[in-house]
């Protein structure tokens, strides 16, 4: 290998290693979006409750109908409060999303033989109305958060869910600054 090949093939590392260090600096989580952040936690962290129900009764995690009416409801709700039904879909799907997806983990984890919750799982809808509930504020506080950076929200996602998909699913509801 010639001296300019191996100049080239240094600089092309060096600036691999640059993007990389520079890839891995998170934003910070600015002071306004911690309750958005917080009730968007207690969502996920809803889910294996949600899956513990569904696993119960027998049924899909996935619930087109469900979702959609969850979604319409919310379109209602941020036309009141004067948000752009665009950012109001995105951020709903994102959470719907992040739901399914932390779902679909914990039932993976109980066909794989993880123990299972103890006692009964609980009434899918008595679940239903306290995720909508909280839907309801979330979307409240998304209005004056929306343009968090997602990977602020992705990194104080992570240590409440068991697919980090998860995290960053949810986080994909805000557009960034």
């Amino acid at each position: 290998m010639g001296d300019g090949a191996v100049f080239r093939f240094r600089w092309l590392g060096i600036l691999l290693l640059g993007l990389l260090i520079s890839g891995c600096a998170t934003p910070p989580l600015p002071e306004g979006s911690g309750p958005v952040v917080s009730l968007m936690a207690e969502r996920l962290e809803m889910a294996r409750d949600v899956a513990w129900a569904k696993w119960g009764d027998g049924l899909p995690v996935r619930d087109p109908e469900r979702e959609q009416r969850v979604l319409d409801k919310l379109l209602r709700q941020g036309s009141r409060a004067d948000i752009d039904d665009v950012l109001i879909i995105r951020f709903a799907r994102a959470q719907i999303e992040a739901s399914c997806l932390e779902q679909e983990a914990w039932m993976k984890r109980w066909r794989e033989g993880a123990p299972q919750p103890a006692g009964d799982p609980p009434a899918l809808g008595d679940l239903r109305l306290r995720l909508d509930r909280l839907s309801a504020m979330l979307l409240a506080e998304y209005a004056a958060a929306w343009d968090t950076p997602p990977a602020a929200v992705a990194k104080k996602l992570r240590p409440v869910v068991i697919d980090p998909r998860s995290a960053a699913v949810a986080a994909s509801g805000f557009v960034g600054r």
